[in-house]
């Protein structure tokens, strides 16, 4: 029985073919702004949420482009509760999104994922009774659980992420990562996003269908 795998074989791996395929198999693009972190509060950090490059696509069945933003990313989610509040909240994150356009006049190619990814995601939720407890024992408050704190904290974590673009033909490309930080927090809770430094690789490379050698 024969079995069909596919597999991605990265051009460039040998002295040779590296200068074979020196004009456009590989380019990058950078966003040297850091997120910082002093004393918990988030500083700094890329403001504008683009990163481009370009790609140079050579003719040929098969050819696909990696294309890899990562990415530091620093999350604050700051949660107080109290007497007149006794759950508090906050969330932060950033979803990333990658934009192929051609160049060259060809047909749009194909973007996998095709939606948003998020690469950090913090939920942050307490809870506490202890407040009208101490106006009464806990026991009398609550008979069945006493006195409660309750912490609770959701992750989401990627930091980088392929997609694979497809359904190319010879020409240029134009690549552009977006980020959207997001944030959730009601006063006196706080929540911030910051993204930085961000490296965006796009890498040329070849699907082969083979029909022995490899199964799963």
């Amino acid at each position: 029985m024969k079995t069909r795998a596919t597999v991605l074989a990265v051009l460039a791996l040998a002295t040779t073919m590296a200068f074979a395929q020196s004009s456009g198999s590989f380019n990058y693009n950078i966003a040297q702004t850091a997120c910082t972190d002093t004393s918990g509060l988030l500083g700094t950090g890329v403001t504008v949420p683009a990163l481009k490059t370009t790609m140079k696509v050579s003719s040929g069945n098969g050819i696909v482009l990696l294309v890899r933003p990562s990415a530091v990313v620093g999350l604050l989610t700051d949660v107080t509760v109290n007497s007149k509040n006794n759950t508090g909240s906050a969330q932060a994150g950033v979803n990333f999104t990658m934009n192929v356009t051609p160049l060259s006049g060809q047909a749009a190619p194909t973007v996998t994922p095709n939606f948003p990814v998020t690469y950090e995601d913090r939920y942050i939720q307490i809870s506490t009774n202890l407040f009208q407890a101490i106006a009464a024992a806990c026991t009398t408050f609550d008979p069945l659980n006493g006195c409660f704190f309750t912490f609770n904290e959701t992750t989401l974590s990627a930091h980088s992420f392929d997609w694979v673009i497809s359904n190319l033909t010879s020409g240029n490309y134009g690549i552009e990562v977006d980020w959207a930080p997001y944030t959730s927090a009601v006063a006196p809770n706080t929540a911030q996003t910051c993204v930085g430094p961000v490296v965006l690789t796009a890498e040329q490379a070849k699907i082969f269908n083979q029909n022995t050698g490899i199964s799963f």
